[in-house]
């Protein structure tokens, strides 16, 4: 049995319209929310073998912010198949995890996620900035994701950051 966690990255700045996407930083709501995701992730004991994000500076910046936030001390893998791809580059690199890995966090982007999501659950939900998915995945090695689309995993749990912060108000 396996655990893979999605979290679309936190909320980004369009402060400057001169910068690509991809180089687009956090604005101030997302360095607030990032945290508070981390924060769940370690007092709900899902705090992550493997953290993979997204090439893209805003999913880089959430993926540190939830690292630091969670306890997770080991290096951020970053992958290009995260940022501006199709889902089976996503179905790819969760095939290409080692197996030593239980519980894998992968942070990305949107509608790239949700159809991820959707390929691997049969659920079709919608993902919020700084939201976060749970789905524990019948499997013994994780290239079977990737081999065999037919693998469906259950949806656990969405997490919206936005309800977290109303908790804690």
């Amino acid at each position: 049995m396996k655990t893979l966690l999605f979290l679309r990255h936190a909320k980004s700045s369009w402060k400057d319209i001169t910068l690509v996407d991809h180089k687009r930083p956090l604005n101030k709501r997302g360095k607030k929310d990032a945290p508070i995701m981390g924060d769940y992730l370690k007092n709900n004991k899902l705090t992550p073998d493997l953290i993979i994000s997204s090439t893209a500076k805003r999913a880089k910046d959430t993926s540190k912010l939830v690292a630091e936030h969670c306890g997770y001390n080991k290096d951020i893998q970053s992958s290009k198949l995260l940022y501006g791809t199709t889902p089976r580059d996503y179905l790819t690199t969760i095939g290409g995890i080692s197996n030593k890995h239980h519980r894998v966090l992968l942070i990305g982007h949107n509608p790239i996620l949700e159809e991820v999501l959707e390929t691997v659950t049969g659920e079709q939900i919608r993902m919020k900035t700084c939201s976060l998915v749970q789905i524990s995945l019948p499997i013994k090695f994780w290239k079977e994701v990737k081999d065999n689309t037919n693998t469906k995993g259950k949806l656990i749990d969405v997490v919206e950051v936005k309800k977290l912060n109303k908790q804690s108000s």
